[in-house]
């Protein structure tokens, strides 16, 4: 009885140490992808997916929605004008122009745009607030010396 214990302990350590090195080093559990311009961590076993945003992982949703429905809807609610652009066009123009621009793919360069055009007009938005709010007070104190 004394080997049958011996030989079962033997062969579970055994097994918890194939078992680390198969998990660690044949079937890791994550999987980093890159996507366009962002980092995409997948967890293998569960399926969930995470991005990499501003030095975090934030978890993504898996939300089926039809996003030409929504993305119409809120331009919509704020009154903003759709321009009605040939996007083909538009990027040949823009990499016949701009050399530089020819060896990156459609979805990367629409991304970049997205990037840097709103990075500029949310800036120049903020910049403008702050100092209006920021003369504001001043204003208020100037007014209250006058009278």
């Amino acid at each position: 009885m004394k080997n049958g214990k011996k030989s079962f302990i033997i062969g579970v350590f055994i097994g918890l140490i194939l078992a680390f090195f198969y998990f660690h080093y044949f079937a890791p559990r994550y999987e980093v992808k890159k996507e366009g311009l962002s980092l995409v961590k997948i967890d293998k076993w569960t399926g969930q997916s995470w991005r990499f945003v501003d030095n975090n992982w934030k978890k993504m949703s898996n939300i089926d929605e039809d996003w030409i429905k929504v993305d119409r809807t809120l331009r919509e609610a704020l009154h903003t004008p759709f321009a009605q652009v040939d996007t083909g066009e538009a990027l040949t123009r823009l990499r016949d122009r701009y050399p530089i621009l020819k060896d990156i793919p459609d979805d990367e360069l629409l991304e970049r745009i997205k990037l840097v055009y709103s990075k500029q007009v949310l800036t120049n938005m903020y910049l403008s607030d702050f100092t209006r709010t920021d003369q504001a007070p001043k204003e208020k104190v100037n007014d209250n010396k006058t009278e």
